[in-house]
């Protein structure tokens, strides 16, 4: 493994940490995670399992993809990689790390329950 890549993967297990694992505080992403209502994508954004989510839901999707966003491109620049690959690398870690009975969307675009 190339010292770019393990760079990389470092950096993502640390937005991983801070913008994920968090268990002991309520998340109103994880709880919309848990709920149903959320699932994780493979290019590491999220989206609405339903079409017809509330406005709320809509939300809470715009401005987790925005902050991801903004880490993917400061991990990108830093390293010199295409954002997508960062982004596709996170949504293998998250989706990993999925608990049982949770939405991910697979690599024919349906949503399936870990």
């Amino acid at each position: 493994m190339t010292f770019k890549i393990k760079s990389l993967l470092a950096m993502l297990l640390s937005v991983l940490l801070l913008g994920v694992a968090a268990p002991a505080m309520a998340d109103p992403l994880d709880d919309a995670r848990a709920s149903g209502l959320i699932g994780e994508r493979p290019d590491g954004y999220v989206s609405a399992v339903s079409p017809g989510a509330p406005a709320n839901i809509q939300s809470l999707v715009q401005s987790t993809n925005a902050k991801r966003l903004k880490a993917y491109q400061d991990i990108a620049a830093k390293q010199g990689v295409p954002v997508e690959q960062v982004g596709a690398l996170t949504a293998e870690k998250i989706i990993g790390k999925l608990p049982s009975g949770w939405y991910y969307m697979n690599s024919s675009g349906a949503w399936v329950q870990k």
